[in-house]
């Protein structure tokens, strides 16, 4: 690589003097960006560190990072959950066998999806929105939200408003999702 330089440096008559040009480059690896400016030796280093630093630190923490992976969550809810033309979820299989906490996580799989894709305006649903889709008592939603919150399914978000996690659509498609995959 440097005998290529410097064949470039003799063909086009540039030198590595004081006031040389100098390469700028900047790379971006996913949110990482990072910038150099210096001679061609330099700018390989960097190119070669920001790689050999970077990129396997990058890989580990974006593998230890749950996230959700939305066509793979969409092509799942197909035939489970549907929406109708103002955004309102519909679960399209029998819930009668799901525990109340089960159907609360439900409704909100089903909101936080319907977000992502444009059909419903907010990922959160009320204490009064439960309420109404479960039509399970107060006491009871309200016990089972406590609960989902504690196990990291669920986050409050505001005052009265709840939101399903990533670890919380993880235990849907894992858990909850084969119940009604199979119920008839």
């Amino acid at each position: 690589m440097k005998r290529l330089l410097r064949d470039y440096e003799v063909k086009n008559g540039v030198s590595r003097r004081i006031g040389a040009p100098k390469l700028k480059i900047t790379l971006r690896y996913g949110a990482l960006e990072s910038t150099c400016e210096g001679s061609a030796d330099e700018a390989l280093r960097f190119i070669f560190n920001f790689i050999k630093d970077v990129y396997p630190s990058y890989e580990l923490v974006r593998n230890l990072t749950l996230t959700v992976d939305l066509e793979r969550l969409l092509g799942k809810l197909k035939d489970v959950i549907s929406f109708l033309p103002r955004g309102r979820p519909v679960i399209l299989k029998p819930t009668g066998k799901l525990t109340d906490s089960d159907l609360i996580l439900t409704y909100l799989v089903a909101v936080y999806a319907g977000n992502q894709i444009g059909m419903a305006e907010d990922a959160n649903l009320s204490m009064a929105d439960l309420l109404d889709k479960t039509g399970k008592p107060a006491g009871t939603v309200a016990g089972r939200l406590s609960e989902l919150v504690n196990e990291l399914h669920v986050e409050r978000v505001g005052r009265g408003k709840y939101r399903v996690t990533a670890y919380g659509v993880k235990a849907f498609t894992e858990e909850i999702l084969p119940k009604l995959e199979g119920a008839k």
